[in-house]
């Protein structure tokens, strides 16, 4: 059995593989994990993890970012942390591999949850499965879902008590929702509703990823559909929105430029 350690620290943390960056993201990631285990006798667990796709009786839900890449990292206290974070092996590697991951105001855009371990073990001698090729599946997965409100305030007010949602307010004072690690989910928000901007009628919309708004939206114009609303830049990623042939909104996501 494990005990729990009131000083150790826990994380998970998601990052996003870029487009086309997949095999240097991946061998800039194995070389800091060894480089962590070497010079960083405080840190007890560093792994790092992809969507697992090797038994296709095993679905996330929902379903796992394609390019996500998920950190468990246990640590002697928040001392030995903040020495991770700051030493040689964690800034050598975002100098050299930060450009290869989605990024937000030129940093790596990450989410973080920090635990507290309670109980459970660590079974010696276990060897990780070697990488199995990914299964088949539907393209274009919903990334991110939006709520525009009326009355914005009384909405976050609404959602933060039934589910116990946190808010950080990005531009036009947008406050999303950041889901930890290994939700599968990327983000949502929450903004207030301005009749005189294309997209932001009240309702809710769900994001479907793209390789590329331009060319997503001209299939859809030639299938019946419309233009909502043209490509646009905010808080770091690149969206654009279109309707259905009857008028349902959908919002489109370039791969994690957005988010």
């Amino acid at each position: 059995m494990h005990q729990a350690n009131s000083t150790t620290v826990s994380l998970t943390s998601t990052w996003f593989i870029r487009p086309g960056c997949e095999s240097e993201a991946l061998a800039g990631l194995r070389k800091l994990a060894e480089e962590v285990q070497a010079q960083e006798p405080g840190t007890l667990i560093y792994r790092v993890h992809t969507p697992f796709t090797a038994d296709p009786r095993l679905q996330a839900l929902p379903p796992a970012a394609a390019h996500s890449v998920v950190f468990f990292e246990e640590y002697r206290d928040a001392d030995a942390f903040l020495a991770h974070l700051n030493g040689p092996a964690f800034t050598g590697f975002t100098q050299t591999c930060g450009a290869l991951f989605v990024s937000s105001h030129g940093k790596p855009y990450t989410t973080v949850d920090f635990l507290s371990l309670q109980a459970g073990f660590v079974r010696p001698g276990r060897t990780a499965a070697p990488p199995a090729p990914p299964a088949p599946g539907n393209g274009h997965p919903s990334r991110m879902f939006e709520i525009i409100a009326r009355d914005q305030e009384r909405a976050l007010t609404f959602y933060g008590t039934v589910f116990g949602w946190t808010f950080v307010r990005g531009s036009h004072d947008f406050a999303y929702v950041h889901f930890g690690s290994g939700s599968g989910a990327s983000m949502g928000g929450i903004g207030q509703m301005d009749p005189a901007v294309p997209g932001e009628a009240p309702g809710c919309r769900f994001y479907l990823t793209v390789e590329h708004l331009e060319t997503a939206i001209a299939r859809a114009l030639a299938a019946g559909g419309w233009r909502l609303m043209d490509p646009t830049e905010a808080d770091g990623y690149r969206f654009a929105m279109i309707t259905d042939p009857e008028g349902n909104e959908i919002g489109l996501l370039e791969p994690f430029s957005a988010a």
